[in-house]
């Protein structure tokens, strides 16, 4: 179990004999399986099925298109069909509202952290001017985060789960048109009643669209003016012009899908503008979860490892962009590495458990280590119960575990572990830096953007 002699602030850190700090990582089992508790992580955790709620808005398709009484046999069985199908996108939208509502409610709370910890800083007696610059940077993106987490996600799946849920109601009721009251209804919800709420999001998007056009305009401009950043220069430019892209094919489509949405209420061809739209919010939905989204740790009182959040020698670096460029360099080289074939070096031993397991704290992935280990269906079953063992079978037991925890496993683990290892830093660890190197770089267009409209 966790030690309950630890104060909040240590919680999930310690230092050993030497004042490095050691990363302390807390597992919950639930449901037979382990999870990471603790450190909290913001997670690319959109859907794959939320790309499909458009098509709940042609699930009304017999009901519209054969708005007639008797209801023709054919059309009963498209209805019989559509219908479900849309009152299923509901259920989808329902649970991608409450992945959103865990990333919403972890932003939040970092957001008020890293603003009482700016106010503190700023009214201490010597306050680091550039600790203060890579906080309003971090406030930046979160500020972005949570835009993306309310309107591209929680109002998405309010919106058009409520539509779907009309639509796919009003079709099935269709089937039952020759009752007058039946009809009425039937035509309100699968009409203009059920359709009006994705028109509606479309145009919420397409304003949040705009923004975000606009914002990414100036990061990618202001990046491309300064000196330091030409190393790294073609990376800005790309990630910014996807989401530029991302932004606006998102905005036109949700737009002219709304509007097709409300004439295919009494006209068949609005469907046909439809289709193409439903294709592109599917391939949409399908480049932000593969090209933009990214997983982080996020910045608590209870836990600062963040990425150069903490006061280090890093801040002492004369060049006031220093210790984000270095970051970013590093973390481009050691996704470059690792990709190569693995070779020992004098930063890393691939035959050694020891080394390895040092390797994966230094370069702050222990964490997302952890929880692979705790949910990768690969991970062989001895091993997995070998790092989570606990004295109790219950459901809800925590456990903590430390670098020092995975060395002391039974030595004739550690082949496997060291393997698991190498797995790790070739597959899913290259990934974790990827998402790292896109948070990075949004930090730095962030960064430099806030300083070019304070000039």
């Amino acid at each position: 179990m966790c030690p309950l002699s630890h104060s909040k602030t240590d919680l999930f850190v310690q230092e050993n004999d030497t004042g490095n700090i050691v990363p302390m990582v807390t597992v919950i089992r639930r449901r037979r399986r382990w999870h990471l508790v603790h450190p909290s992580w913001y997670r690319n955790s959109l859907l794959a099925s939320t790309g499909l709620l458009e098509f709940a808005n042609a699930g009304d398709f017999a009901a519209n298109v054969w708005n007639e009484i008797p209801v023709p046999r054919h059309a009963m069985i498209l209805m019989a069909i559509g219908g479900p199908i849309a009152l299923l996108m509901s259920v989808v939208a329902l649970c991608d509202f409450i992945l959103s509502w865990r990333n919403v409610k972890l932003l939040r709370a970092e957001r008020r952290y890293l603003q009482s910890l700016k106010q503190n800083y700023l009214t201490s007696t010597n306050p680091d001017p550039d600790l203060i610059r890579l906080i309003d940077s971090r406030l930046g993106v979160g500020g972005r985060e949570l835009g993306t987490e309310l309107i591209d996600r929680i109002a998405m799946d309010v919106f058009l789960g409520l539509g779907a849920l009309l639509v796919g109601t009003g079709t099935i009721m269709a089937i039952w048109g020759a009752h007058p009251r039946v009809f009425y209804a039937s035509n309100l919800l699968s009409g203009f009643v059920g359709n009006a709420f994705a028109a509606s999001f479309g145009i919420v998007n397409a304003v949040w669209s705009v923004y975000l056009v606009r914002r990414f305009h100036r990061y990618d401009t202001v990046c491309a003016r300064a000196p330091a950043l030409a190393p790294f220069r073609d990376r800005l430019h790309l990630r910014f012009s996807k989401f530029k892209w991302h932004a606006a094919v998102s905005g036109i489509a949700g737009l002219v899908a709304g509007a097709a949405s409300m004439v295919t209420a009494k006209m068949w061809w609005g469907y046909v503008v439809l289709a193409p739209c439903m294709v592109l919010q599917l391939a949409c939905n399908q480049f932000w979860r593969t090209q933009l989204g990214y997983d982080r740790p996020v910045v608590s009182d209870c836990d600062r490892r963040g990425i150069l959040i903490h006061e280090s020698h890093e801040l002492r670096s004369e060049e006031k962009d220093g210790p984000l460029l270095d970051s970013l360099a590093a973390t481009v080289t050691l996704f470059n590495a690792l990709g190569a074939v693995p070779t020992p070096s004098a930063a890393l031993d691939w035959t050694s458990l020891d080394s390895l397991v040092q390797f994966i704290v230094t370069n702050d992935l222990f964490d997302p280590f952890c929880d692979w280990l705790a949910r990768d269906t690969s991970i062989p079953s001895d091993v997995r119960d070998a790092v989570f063992r606990h004295p109790s079978a219950a459901e809800h037991a925590e456990i903590c575990l430390t670098p020092d925890h995975l060395l002391r496993l039974a030595v004739p683990l550690h082949p496997p572990l060291r393997d698991l290892c190498c797995q790790y830093l070739q597959g899913h660890g290259r990934r974790v830096l990827l998402y790292r190197e896109r948070y990075l770089l949004e930090m730095m267009g962030a960064m430099l953007s806030r300083e070019s409209e304070v000039q």
